[in-house]
């Protein structure tokens, strides 16, 4: 038989490194996760429509592209530059074409369109040049269903 040891409660302590370590690690996790979801907001100044109403039911495939002040390009937080530069272009034309690869494409449908949506925000102030040459590109992909948006004057927020 084997013989159980006792052990002695009095004397014993706990060790709370690994605990303070996690501890550390989670909120170091939380700090970076801040930061990333932060720098995916790009500040932009929506034109005014006065029919332009609220998006309560966003599609399921949608894909967010911000247009910024300076015509730049902004998708899930990275930059693509200006699309009208050979470069940019190539770079955002590909991205947007795996991105609608992704999604999948109607088959239903002559020339078969893909099922993803695109939710176009272009600041007020950026040259239409650079919306056009998203919306080339978009068609090239294939994408064929966008919506643009805007801020009703009339509205609180």
């Amino acid at each position: 038989m084997a013989r159980k040891k006792k052990v002695d409660v009095e004397n014993g302590e706990l060790d709370l490194t690994s605990m303070i370590d996690v501890c550390f690690l989670l909120i170091a996790f939380f700090i970076m996760v801040t930061e990333v979801s932060k720098s995916e907001v790009v500040e932009i100044f929506l034109p005014q429509a006065s029919y332009a109403k609220e998006d309560t039911n966003p599609p399921e495939n949608r894909l967010i592209v911000n247009i910024d002040r300076k015509g730049e390009v902004w998708i899930r937080g990275s930059n693509y530059g200006l699309p009208n530069l050979s470069d940019n272009r190539k770079e955002l034309g590909r991205e947007l074409t795996a991105i609608a690869e992704g999604v999948g494409f109607d088959e239903s449908i002559p020339g078969n369109p893909s099922n993803l949506t695109v939710l176009v925000r272009a600041d007020a102030h950026a040259a239409n040049r650079y919306i056009q040459c998203l919306q080339l590109l978009l068609t090239e992909a294939k994408v064929m269903k966008l919506h643009y948006s805007a801020k009703n004057p009339t509205s609180d927020s």
